[in-house]
C-alpha cells in the first residue's frame, strides 16, 4: 500500500524541516516543504498530495488561507490548518474555506497524526457522497431523457397516425357513395388509398416498436441462414410494387449469395435505406442495391467514419478489419445531404434542411444504426447535393456476437 503523500507549507524553515521528520516517522511521505502560498498551489498540481498541511500566517502576497481555497477549488485536495496565532478576521476568512482541521502550535506527535487520519476520512466521505450525489444526478437525468424520448415518441406516433387514419375515414366515405354509384374505378382509386394509409400507419408501429425495444434493451438477434440474393429480390419486387415504377429498383449480387445473419434486422437495414432512396429522388431516377463479399484483410480505398467506438469499422479503410464481411452499398440519384448534416443523420427524429415537404418521421436512419451495431456492423455515408446519395453496409459475414448498444 502507498504511503499518504502530504505537503508541508510553512515559512519557518526550522519548523518546517520538524513537521517533515515527525511525518516520516509517522509513516506519511512528504511530497515538499515550501515556505509560501505560491510554491504550495504549484506543488500541489505537479505532485497531487492526499492532504495539504498549511500555515495559517504566510510570508509573501498570498496568505494560507488564500492559498488553500485555490488548491481546494482545483485539485479538490484536503487541507489541515497550523496555526500558532491569527487575528480573527484571518481565522473567519479560514472557516470559509472548508478546512478538514486546525492543529495549533505547538503540538505533539500523536495530535498531527490524529488531526491528518480525522481530516483524510472525511475528505473520503466527502468525496463519496459527491461521487453518490453525481451519479443519483446522472440517473435522473437519464430517467428525464428518457422520459422526454418516450413522450416525443407518444406526440410523434399521434401526429404520423393521423394523416393515415383520416385518410382511411375518408376513404369509407367515398367507399360509401361508390356503392351507390356502382364506380368500379373509383372504388379501386379509394381501396389503394385505404390499403396505401393502411401501409404506413402498419410501418409506423414497427418502427416506435423497433425503437422501444432498442431504447429498454429487449432488442434481440437471431442470426440464421439466408439467401441474399433472393430475399433483397424479393424485398426489391415488394418495394417496386409499392412505387407503381416511378423509380428503376435494381440489384447488383457480385460474388456473394448467402449469409447468416438475423433476418428481421437486414429487412429493417435495407427497406428503409431504399425507401429513402425511393422517397428522395426524382421520379424516373435509379435505385442501385449492391452485394459484395470482402476477404478479411480486404482493402478499400473508400475511408469511411464508424458509429460506435466497438464496432467493426474505425475511422480508417475496411483493410483493417479481421474477418470477412458483407458489404451493402444503397446509391440513389436523389436530392442528396448537404456536407455539414451528414454526421448528424443518425440522430433521432433529425431531419435534413432540404427534405422540404418531403414527408418523414427521422426515425429510419436511426432504426438502420440501432439494426446495424446490433449486428456489429458499421454504416457510412457519401453524399453530394444535388447528384446522389451512397450508403455503406458492412456487416461480418457470420453474425455470430450479436449485441445492443
Amino acid at each position: 500500500m502507498n504511503p499518504i503523500k502530504i505537503l508541508v507549507v510553512e515559512d519557518e524553515v526550522i519548523v518546517a524541516q520538524d513537521i517533515a521528520g515527525r511525518l516520516k516517522k509517522l509513516g506519511y511521505a512528504v511530497t515538499a516543504t515550501v515556505s509560501s502560498g505560491e510554491e504550495a498551489i504549484q506543488k500541489a498540481r505537479e505532485n497531487q498530495p492526499d492532504l495539504v498541511l498549511m500555515d495559517i500566517v504566510l510570508k509573501g502576497d498570498m496568505d494560507g488561507v488564500t492559498a488553500a481555497e485555490k488548491i481546494k477549488t482545483n485539485m479538490n485536495v484536503p487541507t489541515v490548518f497550523l496555526t500558532a496565532y491569527a487575528d480573527d478576521k484571518t481565522l473567519q476568512r479560514a472557516k470559509l474555506t472548508d478546512p478538514f482541521g486546525y492543529i495549533i502550535k505547538p503540538f505533539q506527535q500523536n495530535d498531527l497524526r490524529v488531526a491528518i487520519e480525522i481530516a483524510l476520512h472525511r475528505h473520503e466521505i466527502e468525496t463519496k457522497m459527491q461521487e453518490a450525489l453525481k451519479a443519483a444526478e446522472a440517473a435522473r437525468e437519464s430517467l428525464e431523457e428518457k422520459s422526454h424520448r418516450q413522450n416525443h415518441y407518444i406526440s410523434m406516433a399521434a401526429h404520423e397516425l393521423r394523416n393515415p387514419l383520416n385518410a382511411i375515414l375518408i376513404s369509407a366515405e367515398l367507399l360509401e357513395l361508390a356503392r351507390t354509384r356502382k364506380s368500379d374505378e373509383s372504388q379501386v382509386r379509394t381501396l389503394r388509398l385505404v390499403h396505401s394509409a393502411t401501409q404506413k400507419m402498419n410501418q409506423l408501429i414497427d418502427d416506435m416498436l423497433f425503437m422501444g425495444r432498442a431504447e429498454s434493451g429487449k432488442l434481440k438477434c437471431n442470426p440464421l441462414p439466408i439467401n441474399l440474393v433472393e430475399f433483397c429480390q424479393d424485398l426489391l419486387d415488394q418495394l417496386q410494387l409499392g412505387n407503381e415504377g416511378k423509380h428503376k429498383l435494381t440489384l447488383v449480387p457480385s460474388n456473394v449469395t448467402s449469409a447468416i445473419l438475423d433476418q428481421q434486422l437486414l429487412h429493417g437495414i435495407l427497406s428503409n435505406l431504399i425507401v429513402n432512396a425511393i422517397k428522395y429522388s426524382p421520379n424516373g431516377g435509379q435505385v442501385t442495391l449492391e452485394l459484395e463479399y470482402r476477404q478479411a484483410g480486404e482493402v478499400d480505398k473508400e475511408a469511411i467514419f464508424c458509429l460506435s467506438s466497438e464496432c467493426l469499422l474505425t475511422n480508417s479503410p475496411f483493410g483493417n478489419i479481421h474477418a470477412p464481411l458483407l458489404i451493402m452499398r444503397v446509391r440513389d440519384e436523389g436530392i442528396g445531404i448537404p456536407e455539414t448534416e451528414v454526421e448528424k443523420i443518425f440522430e433521432i427524429f433529425y431531419r435534413c434542411q432540404n427534405t422540404g415537404k418531403i414527408k418523414g418521421n427521422g426515425l429510419g436512419l436511426t432504426i438502420v444504426k440501432k439494426a446495424v451495431e446490433l449486428q456489429g456492423g458499421a454504416i457510412a455515408c457519401e453524399s453530394k447535393v444535388g447528384v446522389g446519395t451512397t450508403f455503406t453496409v458492412a456487416l461480418p459475414y457470420v453474425a455470430l456476437s450479436c449485441r445492443i448498444k
